[in-house]
């Protein structure tokens, strides 16, 4: 234990505030490297040690990086859910191995131990491959890194680095280890990243897919076919550094609509266990089914509007993770973006008078084909 974790023990709680405010801390190093906790550490090596390893004589698929139960957003275990369905459904052979972020970052020595050249990589989903997902991104390196001689697939990913000093850096290091991978695939999640990975990846296979939630279908849950509230509005807005939106501005949304809304987050207040991923998904896509349409700043719930089929209008956020995002949803003409708060009410209305009868099979369209381009790839010889 530390001098200071010492003196916040034994010391009074005002006492303690008054030292921080004449010995401040000190400021953090933007580019210091991602930094694993001992508890995080000591939690992972336990999950660990609970893996069992199928026998590697028989076809496997190690699937890393999905997030631990601390990671509250349900988009993120949205994604888990489909991928794992995806593996099963095109990989029925394989047995799967899930490895977490924490698992990698604390147990990669261990893990080396275990795979085989023939063991299949795939790395989790989201929107974490830039300067600000350091801990999904320092663990997605250590995998690349790690095994040289597998096939390793990078699932879609919406990337960012900003202009900084910090994400100039980060961009530098990611690009120099996954360049050295001879048989490495990087999926953006939509254009602007795919353009992304294409430029800064020029040896790895690249292409662009929409989010994998995309691939689950809301009939697959079992939902109440009544509606709960079936002429409401769901104002689905994040809370978090990615918003644009203060916590008056959500009220002022709200507001706009002129009429009653529900207020809801995908990052929830609890912890989402690997065993409740289904249970948390189902009862979000029954929330989501359960009003007329939605209004949303969060990625997933325009995704998990397009799965129960509600008219969405989407507000921007910070980078072009969901205004590009919109792009795979163009020809559903109840999905509109607003770029200028005073046309919400406007276009809300639009949404909710326009039917559509039919939106697009992504399994069809994107999903059911990944397998036959990632064999397509052609490896290459390492590049130490």
């Amino acid at each position: 234990m530390s001098l200071k974790q010492q003196l916040k023990r034994v010391l009074p709680r005002p006492v303690a505030q008054a030292l921080r405010r004449i010995v401040p801390t000190p400021a953090t190093d933007p580019l210091a490297p991602f930094r694993q906790s001992e508890k995080a550490r000591a939690a992972a090596r336990a999950r660990y040690a609970a893996i069992d390893w199928p026998d590697p004589s028989r076809p496997r698929a190690v699937y890393a990086l999905t997030p631990t139960a601390s990671l509250r957003n349900v988009g993120d275990q949205a994604q888990a859910v489909a991928i794992v369905r995806w593996l099963a459904r095109h990989y029925p052979a394989h047995a799967v191995v899930e490895l977490d972020k924490d698992v990698v970052l604390a147990c990669i020595d261990e893990i080396a131990a275990q795979v085989t050249p023939r063991d299949l990589i795939f790395l989790h989903s989201g929107g974490n491959l830039g300067d600000r997902g350091k801990w999904s991104e320092t663990a997605r390196r250590t995998m690349i890194a790690a095994f040289p001689g597998n096939r390793i697939v990078s699932l879609p990913q919406t990337i960012y680095f900003s202009d900084t000093p910090r994400g100039r850096h980060e961009l530098a290091l990611t690009r120099d280890i996954y360049g050295r991978h001879p048989n490495l695939t990087v999926i953006g999640r939509d254009e602007v990243s795919g353009q992304l990975a294409a430029d800064l990846f020029p040896h790895a296979q690249v292409s662009v897919l929409p989010d994998f939630v995309l691939s689950l279908r809301a009939e697959d849950f079992a939902l109440d076919p009544v509606p709960q509230r079936g002429d409401g509005v769901m104002a689905c807005l994040r809370l978090d550094d990615e918003s644009v939106l203060g916590a008056a501005r959500r009220s002022e949304i709200v507001a706009r609509l002129g009429e009653p809304a529900t207020l809801f987050d995908t990052t929830l207040p609890r912890d989402i266990a690997a065993d409740d991923r289904v249970d948390v998904l189902r009862e979000t896509l029954a929330l989501f089914n359960g009003h007329q349409a939605v209004v949303t700043d969060r990625f997933h719930g325009l995704i998990f509007s397009i799965i129960c089929r509600k008219p969405a209008v989407v507000l921007p956020t910070v980078d072009h993770k969901l205004t590009s995002a919109v792009d795979w949803f163009r020809d559903i003409a109840n999905v509109r973006l607003c770029d200028d708060m005073a046309r919400l009410p406007e276009l809300l209305a639009e949404v909710r008078e326009t039917p559509v009868e039919r939106y697009p099979d992504f399994n069809a369209l994107y999903f059911d084909r990944l397998p036959q381009l990632l064999e397509a790839a052609e490896p290459r010889a390492y590049r130490a």
